[in-house]
This record gives structure tokens, sequence and C-alpha cells, in this order.
């Protein structure tokens, strides 16, 4: 675990930057996205992000690195154009709060659990010598151990990952109320949130949908796919494993935050 978090803290940024071939921005090539992140960065009190560059047209913005000093903030060339000038401070906003909160750490740290369940079941279903000179071998306590560890690990790890998801959407929830909080105007970021859910919902589905990166983006893209032959069911397990709240309902939260500002 520990070796996890090192890897987290030393490598992890690099190879989302590199998951979504993004590269690092010249003062030159975006002096305006330049100077809004060191703007806003200074207002949130927060070391200022290295800014990269996602080359696809998909509105693409997303923050790694373990610490604030070590954060990474990837925006893609479509979210650069699709916005305006206020709905993109109010994006960078959300990702600067992401930082000032320390949600990449605290998401690290939720998922040790998991990936202590997902070992113990590698070793659990792994190749044991159960029969010898083709004869059924003895059941002894390791056996029993093992049986009792394969009923209860999977429900361990189930639970896990559904904790896991919900601790995220409730991140993402407070990054918005950060965002309103930094820029005073909820209204910009319910209308990037509009812009950008609809943009994605016309993507197709292989255009940055890795779950590597969905889950630490601004807007989960797989939330739009289809939920497959159970509706129902398909629709129950989206809700629950959604690393994000539905857009609808965080623009709702939104609003109510703007009618009460008397915006």
């Amino acid at each position: 675990m520990l070796g996890f978090v090192i890897w987290e803290e030393r490598d992890a940024p690099e190879h989302l930057v590199a998951a979504t071939g993004a590269t690092r921005i010249e003062e030159e090539e975006y002096p305006q996205l330049l100077s809004l992140v060191r703007s806003l960065s200074q207002q949130v009190d927060t070391p200022v992000p290295r800014v990269y560059i996602a080359p696809t047209d998909t509105p693409l913005s997303l923050t790694t690195g373990f610490r604030p000093r070590s954060a990474r903030l990837i925006v893609s060339e479509g979210m650069v154009a699709a916005l305006e000038q206020g709905e993109l401070e109010a994006v960078v906003a959300h990702e600067l709060a992401h930082i000032k909160n320390r949600d990449t750490a605290v998401m690290t740290l939720a998922t040790l659990p998991i990936g202590a369940a997902d070992r113990v079941i590698t070793l659990l279903t792994g190749h044991t010598e159960g029969i010898k000179y083709a004869q059924p071998s003895r059941a002894s306590y390791a056996d029993a151990l093992m049986t009792f560890g394969l009923l209860l690990v999977p429900p361990i790890w189930f639970c896990g990952h559904v904790l896991w998801a919900s601790l995220s959407r409730t991140r993402e929830f407070a990054a918005d109320s950060g965002a309103v909080s930094i820029t005073g105007n909820p209204a910009s970021l319910v209308s990037a949130l509009q812009r950008i859910d609809e943009d994605i919902a016309k993507r197709p589905t292989t255009d940055f949908r890795k779950v590597e990166i969905a889950a630490f983006a601004i807007v989960e893209s797989s939330q739009n796919d289809s939920v497959g032959t159970f509706p129902l069911f398909g629709q129950l397990l989206t809700d629950v494993f959604a690393t994000h709240p539905e857009t609808a309902t965080r623009i709702e939260r939104l609003q109510r935050i703007n009618r009460e500002q008397g915006q």
C-alpha cells in the first residue's frame, strides 16, 4: 500500500497526462488561459498547477497530483474553444477547488481498501494444489479459510467500490460549491456544465472514456452510455458506480444557489 501511495505521488500524474496525450502549455501558446489559472490560484491561495493541453475536440478538464504542489491541470483544445471566458473561468475554478480540497489524495487513500480486496481476490482465486497424484487432497484449515475468504471478499470489494463512487460524487458537489465561492457566479458553471454535457453526448463512446480519465474529469462521459439489455438494472448499476453526480442534479443545485444569491 505504501508503494501505491508513493507511485501516486511520483508517477501517477504523468501517467494520467500521458493517457490524455496532453503536452505542457508554453506561455506564448495560451497566454489567457495561463493568466487565468495564475489569477485564480492566487485567489484560492494554492500553488499554481502545471497546465497541459490535450489534443482533442472533446471538452475535457481534470486535475491530478497527490499534493497541491505536484498538481497538474489538463484542459483540452475542445474545452478552450467551446467555452466563453466566464464559463472557462468557472471550470478552472472547479478544478482548483479539487486541488485545494486535496481530492486526489482523498480518493487515492479511499482506494486502498479496494486495492487490498482486489489483491485478496487474486490470491484466493489463484492456482492451488487441490489434487495430488490424481487423488483429492484432504481438507485443511487453510482450505476452510480460503472458502470463507472467497465468500466474504467479493461483498467487501463491491461495497468498497460503491462507497468510493459515493465519496467521489460528494467531492464533485464540493468542488462545484468551491467554484461558486471562488467566482461568485454559479450561472457560469451551470452554462459550462450544460455545454460540456451536450457536447460529450454527441461524441463517440471511445473518445476519452477510460475509467482512469473519467473519474477525474469535470463531467463523467460514460453516464450518457446505454445501460444495456435490462434498463432498470443497468441504470441502477450506472447510478451506484457513477463517479460523478448526474449533470442535471448538479445544475439544479447550482441554480438553487443562484436564486439564493438573487442573481
